[in-house]
């Protein structure tokens, strides 16, 4: 009997066959895990957690997969935890501006049944149809709204994460003010699964926006699109969200830019009728000051869809990009490393200048699959010294996984001071070592 079967039928065993899935066709970065669990309800998912740690099995929690391929390779995968049953909205007080969900209801669902309140919590995704609140914290994701809308640390207000004990601890709460104990909330978004599995978030709320418009304003080069963005980030009337993309970018997108160096600058504008054809008026006119010629501007329909689109699109199965770096910097440095990265063919750069995130993307020519690994390793380290020389640091988030397997995707992230202080983090909160084990910074 191999180790697969033997895994699946003593989860099986414990929580019944429903619960356990096939492994065909599922993966983690690649990985094809010994076995697929679904608990029902949070009971289970203890049972579970465990029966993992008695056994020294690995698990790695997951949402809908949207994220899978962030984080180190993993040597093994043991079991993947699947959340997506755990689902239910547990409490919504529009006119307290909280919501509290379970960890595996999906962005879509929760911002349809916030909207029924005229709320939502501003998370942003890519596939939100699939991105669910707990892979999104996990993660610490955040979109082209980022300058405006912030990080989900920022708007988290409690979680209930349940340790490799099994046993589910409380973080902050259900209401807005509440300063009791340390704010481990921001201590688990971003933690990628390695701390325990986030079961429960609470959330503070904001009002709907009323209108939206879009801006998209072609420029002849780069540095000029995020030298002219970050002239208008400075104004009173500045957007929600200002993204700067160059060529290979706007043309997946299916945008006019000029030449072969130019870019395209992405306003996004929400807010009251009035204020929002204001703004769309006013950034039109600054980034043509700035040198943009034959601006387009955007409706509602237009602009939403464009929002969507740009930030689906690193992450769409059917065109995924075969090298993709986050690159993090202070905002005033965005326009130096954007003028010294020399992009290699099929690669492009998706700019945030008011936030200070630069993504640089390839889309590996026809043909060539994944025979090139010495161009990639090549990129990652170019990306990486232009980084730090600017303080700032890359993260790798999608790679071959020949190139991935000999690096560590964190690499210059961290000091080795901050890196002993998260080893004890890890060993104090998962002593068994069961959750994502690898995957982190420093392979934790």
């Amino acid at each position: 009997m191999t180790l697969t079967s033997t895994l699946a039928q003593n989860l099986s065993a414990l929580v019944g066959a429903d619960a356990v899935l096939p492994v065909e066709g599922v993966s983690l970065d690649g990985v094809t895990p010994q076995a697929v669990a679904r608990p029902a309800d949070r009971q289970q998912l203890s049972e579970i957690i465990k029966w993992a740690a008695a056994d020294g099995v690995r698990l790695f929690p997951r949402g809908g997969g949207v994220f899978s391929s962030l984080g180190n390779l993993p040597s093994q995968v043991d079991v993947i935890l699947d959340l997506s049953r755990l689902n239910r909205i547990m409490d919504y007080q529009p006119a307290d501006l909280t919501v509290t969900a379970e960890a595996g209801i999906t962005l879509a669902t929760l911002r349809r049944e916030l909207a029924q309140g005229d709320k939502y919590v501003p998370l942003e995704a890519p596939l939100p149809h699939r991105a669910t609140v707990g892979g999104i914290l996990a993660t610490g994701f955040s979109g082209p709204l980022r300058f405006s809308s912030g990080l989900p640390r920022d708007w988290i207000i409690g979680a209930c994460v349940a340790g490799s004990d099994g046993a589910e601890t409380r973080a902050g709460g259900r209401v807005v003010k509440n300063v009791t104990g340390y704010d481990l909330n921001k201590l688990y978004t971003g933690s990628l699964g390695t701390l325990g599995v986030i079961v429960e978030a609470s959330f503070k709320l904001a009002p709907l926006h009323g209108t939206w418009a879009g801006l998209a304003a072609p420029f002849p080069s780069m540095s000029g699109a995020v030298n002219s963005s970050r002239e208008l980030i400075s104004q009173v009337y500045a957007p929600q969200g200002l993204q700067v993309i160059s060529v290979d970018v706007a043309k997946k997108l299916g945008l006019d830019c000029p030449g072969d160096s130019g870019a395209v600058v992405l306003a996004f504008i929400s807010g009251r009728p009035r204020a929002v054809a204001r703004r769309l008026e006013e950034s039109t006119r600054q980034l043509e000051a700035g040198g943009s010629a034959g601006s387009e501007a955007l409706d509602e329909a237009g602009a939403r869809d464009l929002l969507d689109r740009l930030t689906d699109l690193p992450w769409l199965e059917e065109d995924m990009p075969s090298l993709a770096l986050k690159v993090t910097l202070p905002p005033s440095n965005v326009g130096s490393f954007v003028d010294a990265m020399e992009l290699p063919p099929g690669a492009g750069i998706i700019a945030d200048p008011g936030f200070g995130a630069v993504q640089l993307l390839r889309w590996t020519p026809a043909g060539l699959g994944d025979s090139d690994p010495g161009v990639t390793l090549a990129l990652i380290e170019s990306v990486r010294r232009n980084a730090t020389n600017l303080n700032g640091s890359a993260v790798v988030e999608v790679c071959p996984p020949g190139v991935k397997a000999g690096i560590d995707v964190w690499e210059g992230c961290v000091g080795e001071a901050e890196l002993e202080i998260m080893r004890r983090i890890k060993q104090n909160f998962d002593p068994a070592g069961i959750f994502s084990p690898g995957r982190f910074v420093g392979r934790l």
